[in-house]
């Protein structure tokens, strides 16, 4: 026997030793009996001339096909499952702060130019209702037209008195103060401006005895019962976006308790550089536990969709492809090539490949990988030394268990 077909055969144990678990004999026996003595190395007869890297392409033929003994495959941790029609659904973990709900929200404003006599709103977030006092507002302009109104009720022209009710309703006049103008006769000099809805101060940009001009924003009132988190959606999770899409809400400022929201709106376009799509959440707060400016955490829960599934571990990313062990029938499993569609949190959707009942690895499917990709290497090695290997016993260059002529005649 040549040095060089030596050294060939001194390769064949310590790769077979390897496929067995790495010279352990205890696991090299559970190893040969739950796979039955894997045939990860078959026969590629006729065929003296292939390269290594032709016999790595091996997955998905039938001669690639791993038997699997059911016994043996539990006590290596296999598990299988079945191709089949179930919801395949994703939740979403997005973070977004609270903030109030805009149609709930007011500004209380000035119409027209005066000073601050009087300041009944004196801080920030004070509680206030519907028609309460907010601030006496001075102005000149608004004394004026108090008297153009007492001075065309007393000639009893209405046309002039209708007109000046107008103007000092457009100047923000409540109905019942011009009533009380007219029932007294004398005009105020003072005009009280009133809260226009319940709620809290959000803003307060106004202090006693300041001037403001027309147009100037006071207030900012604003009531929390509801209240909006803006979430950004990464555009990957974006298709599962729907109006309705309900949201369970959790905030560190109430642990233990979950708020449930749902999405009210989703914005028309893309952040270009943060690659989200805004959805708007509106949640319920009726008794004003959250609170405006809250951090939280939204888990959004899309509608899942029945789809062709399998459990995510059966499936085995090659980097250009995905793979799945089918049972071939006979109680072998074969490498097959599939496609896959929406994730869920287990299961993944079969676009390609699989029809329903098919069943596959579930898990530990990385064993089989090492035993096909093993065998199609040891195939090769054999190969390019002119030799096959077959794990019912060795066939270099004849049948398994012959003599090697040549190397009786070669002289030690």
């Amino acid at each position: 026997m040549t040095r060089r077909s030596k050294l060939h055969l001194s390769l064949v144990p310590v790769l077979l030793l390897f496929a067995c678990g790495g010279g352990d004999k205890a696991g090299s026996r559970d190893s040969m009996a739950g796979m039955q003595g894997m045939e990860g190395m078959q026969r590629m007869e006729g065929m003296p001339g292939m390269s290594a890297a032709e016999g790595m392409g091996l997955a998905g033929t039938r001669d690639s096909a791993v038997p699997l003994d059911r016994a043996g495959a539990a006590r290596l941790g296999i598990t299988f499952a079945r191709a089949a029609m179930r919801p395949v659904g994703r939740g979403t973990r997005v973070a977004g702060t609270l903030t109030y709900a805009e149609p709930r929200r007011e500004y209380v404003n000035a119409r027209v130019m005066g000073w601050v006599e009087e300041l009944y709103a004196d801080y920030l977030g004070k509680p206030v209702r519907k028609g309460e006092p907010l601030l006496a507002l001075y102005s000149p302009e608004l004394v004026s037209a108090q008297e153009e109104l007492l001075s065309a009720l007393r000639l009893g022209d209405s046309t002039l008195a209708a007109a000046a009710r107008r103007r000092l309703a457009l100047w923000n006049v409540s109905d019942d103060q011009i009533s009380d103008i007219e029932r007294s006769g004398t005009a105020k000099r003072r005009i009280v401006l009133r809260a226009p809805r319940s709620g809290e101060l959000a803003e307060k940009m106004v202090t006693e005895g300041q001037s403001v001009q027309a147009g100037d924003n006071l207030f900012l009132v604003a009531e929390r019962t509801v209240l909006w988190v803006d979430l950004a959606v990464f555009e990957g999770d974006a298709r599962a976006l729907r109006l309705g899409t309900p949201v369970s809400l959790t905030t560190d400022a109430v642990p233990g308790r979950s708020f449930r929201g749902k999405v009210s709106f989703i914005q028309p376009r893309v952040d270009e550089k943060s690659r989200t799509l805004t959805a708007r959440v509106e949640v319920p707060n009726p008794e004003g536990t959250l609170r405006p400016g809250m951090f939280a955490m939204a888990e959004l829960s899309p509608a899942a969709a029945e789809r062709l599934s399998v459990p995510i571990t059966a499936v085995l990313p090659t980097g250009t492809r995905e793979l799945v062990f089918v049972n071939r029938g006979d109680g072998a499993f074969l490498p097959r090539e599939v496609q896959t569609g929406a994730r869920g949190d287990s299961l993944v959707e079969i676009v390609g490949g699989l029809k329903p009942g098919d069943e596959v690895v579930a898990s530990a499917t990385y064993l089989l990988d090492s035993e096909t990709n093993l065998g199609a290497a040891m195939q090769g090695l054999m190969l390019q030394m002119g030799m096959g290997l077959d794990m019912g016993g060795m066939e270099m260059g004849g049948q398994a268990g012959a003599p090697d002529s040549a190397a009786k005649k070669e002289p030690r």
